[in-house]
């Protein structure tokens, strides 16, 4: 053991002589700490794919780019062809491919080499990723403290405690990509400060160009990030002299614009899809403060494993004491004690989450910056951490005593985390506190005590004792053999036999069309196509997931499903509705699919058209029966004033929907209704809505004006009188409960248990038909700004007499109006037949083009359905023609009567332009290396 101990003491005697043996150091201690904090998926057969985005979005992202870089590689070398796919109808509908799968792979240099593994074992793959990831970013911030002079036994610990901080072990997991600003950020700040020491740019330049080009959403936050820190440092570093500031900025400036020129080509584009996204551009409600939650977890989540809007800090221990010693010192240290206060501030308001969000809904996802800094303070305070005095480990002990007890007095924060947390801290306190330790082992100590600390983050987050965080991840087995689906049994057999096939369905597995190569009205990717988004808005879709960005299609809406010429309709055998017009083909063990015997195809025909902006002002049943005998029109600008072929008035459309008069009954002590609101004192209070049925046909709750105010128990003794109408809930109520009663309602209500930012209603028929919708408040982190909404209970040949609403959650819900619509089918099959009278024929769809033949006996509109974009032109008889926003999402030509050949080309917006400035910035940088080589030899 003696020898053992010297050989160990000798090892780290050569930290600081030998990069290569703090190298080695640091691997050895990686490759502990990852199987260590990691093990408990290793052992349970898990992967790392979170069950949720990390199966649905990231891993099927990551195999259809391995198929696609393979295509473009084969395209090159053995095609002799350099062709670059930049559309994809199995992304969804059809999308951009650069702007769908930049967010998750495209441009980030950790899965470039996807390609080289086939997708039974992409896993692996992705599992080696992750982990280089967080090793790279402990070596990152290394190079920088190495850079600045710290010795490298002090920088160990601060490597390993940056390297596993919460932050790396959650997203480790959660979101991959969310690992790289760890590593880029150092490398940023390293390039910062080698233009101030040495005004040497190339670093800096080269790591805003990979970071612009791994992706957008991070590099916002980092170039404001990594701004907060050039302010700071250049307050500190030259004061007031105004020449200085000017200089470092000129070259700040000089290496952002050329490293972003450089990442231009896939930059420009993501910056067009990202600025039209309608996340982006629907208003968030700006915060003042955070729940009173939040600022109770806040203190333990500083040591311990958790996130709370994204708030993951989770630092080891020893940070803590680093921190507590820095601020003990007086007149030192004050750049970082800034530094450190800005960031705390950051944390506690609002508006800065949102800001560094895009001004979105708040979310503090900045906070890898705040990581960087602890940890590189723990590395300055190494020197006198080893060295403590008296006063100081006086000073430190009380500190910690106070946290401690702050944190057990507080509910969130008193747990056996933050106790086992606290614990290492105070053993190490007690061990650097012992006198005849050398410094070497005082340095162990720490690292070590990094090393626990992190270690029990990691169990206490994975083990099936603690979060079980790993049980909420696919296994090996589900990786290897579901990869493809089961939807593609059924799908890919009657692809085979023609150009081009469209599904949707109910219960369908997120993505799995982009796999399959299928197009399908399934989606769920972050960046979606704004038109898109603003057609289902238009058609008041109810939203059933808790993203609004997540489609699973047209709510079994025969008339939409048809329009979108979907052919096949997949029902899971977990249950779902079977729309009009759909009989039966095959199935598996998942799935019954059903073929659409009123299926349009990619083109077809219109006689008339309408105006969009007149569309929009009709009911959302009414809006899908215009759309089935006119195309509905969208322009803008210049578009505006040129007269519309063929156009007619709504008015002149005929519509057969009934709006049916109803009456309510509820149970007065659950709910009351007055004036457009309901208030519900309890959770799952009901209403029916009583009516007379149509007979055969579909049947819709319309609520339009949705609103939702959400309260507490607590508020229905004190809240607004709202709350409570009919004083159910009087104060001689609240005195009548017991201690514990009251004191339950009242934490609920402190501690904010049950969001009031969402809430879901259910919706059943008396023919058994059950469905739910959410709606979502301003303060709901996915805002959509929807309000109306028309839930279809599905086709039924029985005649439907009532509709339930069941209620989730207690508060006022206000709404402009409610309808009951009865829509019958007579029509439908003969308004799709004259939809198909003249149809585009010989389609063929190519790499960004699609072409196609069809035959007109008069003028009409040819409508596409490709979801529209900018990026697509239109050729008939190869003369260029005016491309229409048709029917909302899709597009439209208008033709004159004869033979036409028509061709649609497609080219990802600003893709060239970032190309051309790709080039220019590549050669920006060239230049720079040959005149300060040549600045060298003189």
């Amino acid at each position: 053991m003696a020898e053992m101990k010297s050989k160990l003491q000798d090892f780290y005697k050569r930290l600081d002589s030998r990069k290569s043996t703090y190298f080695l150091a640091y691997s050895v201690i990686f490759a502990i700490l990852a199987i260590g904090v990691f093990s408990f998926y290793f052992f349970t057969g898990k992967t790392f794919i979170w069950e949720v985005d990390g199966w649905e979005q990231h891993y099927k992202s990551l195999i259809y780019y391995s198929q696609y870089l393979r295509d473009f590689f084969k395209n090159i070398f053995i095609n002799r062809q350099f062709v670059i796919p930049q559309w994809d109808f199995a992304i969804g509908e059809g999308s951009d491919v650069i702007g769908t799968f930049h967010y998750y792979v495209i441009g980030d240099p950790f899965t470039f080499f996807c390609f080289l593994f086939p997708a039974k074992y992409m896993y692996i793959f992705y599992e080696a990723m992750i982990l280089l990831r967080i090793y790279l970013s402990g070596i990152a911030f290394s190079l920088l403290c190495f850079y600045i002079g710290h010795k490298k036994r002090y920088v160990l610990p601060g490597a390993v405690a940056y390297a596993f901080c919460y932050w790396a072990i959650y997203n480790a997991v959660r979101h991959p990509f969310f690992l790289n600003p760890l590593l880029y950020y150092p490398l940023l700040v390293l390039g910062v400060e080698k233009i101030i020491r040495e005004k040497k740019m190339w670093l800096f330049t080269i790591t805003v160009a990979v970071a612009a080009m791994s992706n957008f959403y991070f590099f916002y936050m980092l170039v404001f990030t990594t701004i907060i820190y050039v302010i700071v440092r250049f307050i500190f570093c030259y004061g007031k002299n105004v020449k200085m500031w000017g200089k470092g900025i000129l070259r700040l400036a000089v290496s952002s614009v050329t490293g972003l020129c450089m990442a231009a080509i896939v930059f420009l584009p993501v910056l067009h899809v990202f600025l039209s996204d309608s996340r982006f551009n629907t208003p968030n409600k700006m915060g003042l403060v955070y729940p009173f939650s939040y600022y109770a977890k806040l203190p333990g989540l500083f040591i311990v494993e958790g996130d709370n809007f994204w708030t993951c800090m989770g630092f080891a221990v020893p940070v803590l004491l680093a921190v507590l010693l820095m601020f003990k010192s007086r007149r030192k240290y004050t750049m970082l004690k800034t530094y450190f206060i800005i960031s705390a501030v950051m944390i506690c308001i609002p508006f800065f989450g949102q800001a560094m969000n895009g001004f979105s809904y708040m979310c503090n996802r900045w906070i890898y910056s705040f990581a960087l800094l602890c940890a590189y303070i723990l590395v300055c305070m190494m020197p006198r951490l080893i060295k403590l005095e008296r006063k100081e480990i006086r000073f430190i002990g009380i500190a910690l005593t106070i946290y401690f007890v702050v944190c057990m007095c507080v509910k969130y924060s008193r747990n056996g985390k933050l106790i086992s947390a606290v614990a290492i801290g105070a053993i190490l306190l007690i061990g650097l506190s012992i006198k005849n330790v050398n410094e070497y082992n005082r340095c162990m100590m720490v690292t070590v005590a990094v090393m626990v600390a992190a270690l029990a983050n990691g169990i206490w987050k994975n083990a099936s004792f603690g979060e079980n965080y790993a049980a909420q991840c696919i296994s090996v087995k589900m990786a290897q053999e579901d990869v493809f689906g089961s939807e593609k049994e059924l799908i890919s057999k009657d692809a085979e036999d023609t150009d081009f096939i469209r599904y949707s369905g109910s219960g369908l597995s997120y993505n799995m069309n982009c796999i399959t190569g299928i197009s399908s009205s399934n989606l769920y990717w972050t960046l979606t196509n704004p038109y898109v988004s603003k057609f289902r808005y238009d058609c008041a879709i109810r939203l059933d997931t808790l993203l609004p960005h997540k489609y699973t299609g047209y709510d079994d809406r025969s008339s939409l499903i048809a329009l979108s010429s979907a052919s096949k309709y997949l029902v899971s055998k977990t249950g779902g509705l079977v729309p009009y017009g759909f009989t039966y083909e095959s199935e598996n063990d998942d799935y019954v699919m059903y073929n659409n015997d009123n299926a349009l195809p990619l083109g077809f025909t219109y006689d008339k058209a309408v105006n969009k902006r007149e569309w929009e002002g009709l009911s959302a049943v009414d809006k899908q029966k215009a759309m089935l005998q006119a195309v509905v029109i969208g322009r803008s600008g210049k578009d505006t004033r040129e007269a519309l072929p063929n156009r007619v008035s709504v008015k002149d459309l005929s519509y057969d929907s009934q709006i049916k008069d109803y009456t309510m009954d509820y149970d007065a002590k659950e709910v009351q209704c007055t004036d457009n609101t309901f208030a519900v004192t309890k959770a799952g209070a009901r209403v029916t809505f009583n009516f007379t049925g149509s007979g055969a046909g579909e049947t819709y709750f319309n609520i339009n004006g949705l609103d939702y105010e959400g309260a507490a128990q607590f508020q229905l003794y004190f809240g607004k009188r709202k709350f409570d109408p009919l004083d159910l809930y009087s104060k001689a109520d609240w005195k009548e409960l017991s201690h514990n009663e009251k004191k339950k309602i009242f934490k609920n209500f402190i501690y904010w248990t049950q969001s009031t930012s969402s809430v879901k209603l259910g919706i059943t028929t008396d023919t058994g038909v059950t469905k739910s919708m959410n709606y979502f408040t301003s303060d709901y982190s996915y805002y959509s700004n929807q309000h109306d909404f028309s839930v279809n209970m599905g086709y039924s040949e029985e005649n439907v007499t009532s509709v339930t609403v069941t209620f989730q959650k207690i508060g006022v819900y206000s709404y402009d109006d409610i309808q009951i619509v009865c829509q019958p089918m007579d029509s439908y099959t003969d308004e799709i037949n004259a939809l198909k009278e003249n149809v585009l024929t010989d389609v063929e769809l190519g790499n960004n083009k699609v072409t196609g033949q069809i035959t007109l006996d008069r003028n009409k509109y040819l409508c596409l359905t490709i979801p529209y974009s900018k990026g697509w032109k239109v050729y008939v008889d190869g003369e260029r023609q005016k491309l229409y926003n048709a029917n909302g999402q899709y597009m439209a030509v208008y033709l004159t009567s004869g033979t036409h050949n028509v061709t649609l080309k497609y080219s990802t917006p600003l893709l060239k332009e970032g190309a051309l400035m790709s080039l220019a910035g590549v050669a920006i940088f060239a230049m720079q290396l040959v005149i300060n080589n040549r600045k060298k030899r003189k």
